[in-house]
């Protein structure tokens, strides 16, 4: 992506076709709305929801499949952006399922964009790879230096035959930007199905899903990370560890799990600590 491609709100443009597209405002009165927002087969996109606890005027929008899972072929992107002095939170109801691709791969790509004094959040369930999925998954954050964008990704294994055969391989690549487009922050792995249920030490070991949390926090780089580390405690059932993020971009957590309720203890954990950090304050319950 570069500078120069860009859509109305000054996001990056998806490489892929925008199925999703929300941009968030922050009213007179200090609550968020939004005050854009277009959604295509495969997605519904909910009403706009203030939850219990959060601070006053912050928006939580569910994000939701029509067609149970990503499937060989598709191709799919979602754009969100939130303008200055925006708060809104982005989740899905539950995890998807990425199905068996015995002939091809899927395509999933995300663009965040914080505007100043902005708070973005975009924390889906994590994916859950059938035996033989392919999927290559990208996101791009440009944040302006005093806001906050936190993003999670993980994913679960599931064979419904029980077996334990393996998915085929899973490529994602991570970029945060500023808001001029200069590049930050670059993460690619590429991970097989094989690999993960090796349990070979130095890979994933016992410990066969996977999860990442960013919190994009310019303005104060080490407390984000202050925050994240905070919320780590010894679990025989999670391995996990927390860095700053180059160039000053904020903090990130990446975690191996050994199965899917330690995984989401861990990111939830570490949600709540830069949710604090942000606003003050822990979240409200969501419902899931």
């Amino acid at each position: 992506m570069t500078a120069d491609r860009l859509d109305a709100e000054g996001a990056p443009l998806t490489r892929l076709p925008r199925q999703v597209n929300l941009a968030f405002a922050r009213g007179g009165d200090g609550t968020t709305f939004l005050r854009r927002q277009h959604a295509a087969y495969p997605f519904h996109v909910g009403r706009v929801l203030h939850a219990a606890g959060d601070p006053a005027g912050f928006a939580t929008v569910y994000v939701q499949s029509c067609a149970g899972g990503l499937f060989q072929h598709e191709r799919l992107g979602l754009a969100a952006s939130a303008g200055a002095g925006a708060q809104a939170h982005l989740t899905t109801g539950a995890s998807t399922i990425v199905h068996a691709m015995p002939e091809g791969e899927a395509h999933q790509e995300m663009v965040l964009h914080a505007a100043p004094g902005a708070l973005l959040e975009w924390l889906p369930d994590p994916l859950i790879l059938f035996p033989t999925a392919r999927l290559d998954t990208r996101l791009t954050i440009r944040a302006a230096a005093d806001a906050t964008v936190l993003a999670s990704e993980g994913f679960l294994l599931h064979d419904p035959a029980g077996a334990r055969a393996p998915f085929h391989w899973l490529r994602a690549e991570t970029r945060v930007e500023d808001e001029g487009g200069e590049l930050l922050v670059l993460d690619r792995f590429r991970v097989t199905g094989e690999s993960v249920l090796s349990g070979q030490p130095g890979v994933h070991g016992p410990f066969p899903l996977q999860g990442t949390l960013l919190a994009v926090h310019r303005a104060d780089p080490a407390r984000a990370l202050e925050a994240l580390r905070s919320s780590l405690e010894a679990s025989p059932d999670a391995w996990a560890g927390a860095s700053l993020l180059p160039n000053g971009a904020g903090a990130w957590l990446r975690v191996l799990a050994r199965d899917a309720i330690a995984l989401r203890a861990v990111l939830h954990a570490a949600f709540v600590a830069v949710r604090v950090l942000a606003t003050g304050a822990p979240p409200g319950p969501r419902r899931k």
